[in-house]
């Protein structure tokens, strides 16, 4: 590894949490990605790097990370906003943002059918 390199490889943590590290339906591949996109968003809240930036920095190809991110938004791990320009399938933005506990479905139900009563009053 030559010093040009070195010097582009980042230089901050990234988290690996369990959900994600013992979810058998997530590749390595993809855990590894989520650790990066860990890292990447604990500046602004959300990770705006681009997939090229992905299959520079781990030497792999635009099909990978796309199969990655498809892996970790299908089990609800990131979800990824696109914002295309106005007639266009330009995309001028793509942001991730991550979920410590995989997206739950139908959340759309009335509260009181989610929640138990939690009074311990005496």
């Amino acid at each position: 590894m030559n010093s040009t390199q070195k010097d582009s490889i980042p230089s901050y943590y990234a988290n690996l949490i369990a959900p994600v590290r013992y979810d058998k339906r997530l590749s390595p591949s993809a855990k590894l990605l989520y650790a990066e996109i860990t890292a990447l968003t604990n500046k602004l809240g959300f990770c705006y790097a681009s997939n090229a930036y992905f299959e520079n920095l781990y030497g792999v190809s635009k099909q990978s990370i796309n199969n990655w991110l498809k892996n970790l938004e299908e089990c609800g791990f990131i979800q990824r906003h696109i914002y295309r320009a106005k007639g266009s399938k330009e995309i001028l933005n793509r942001y991730i943002t991550i979920f410590e506990k995989p997206i739950q479905i139908n959340l759309n139900r009335p509260i009181q059918k989610i929640l138990n009563d939690n009074n311990t009053s005496i």
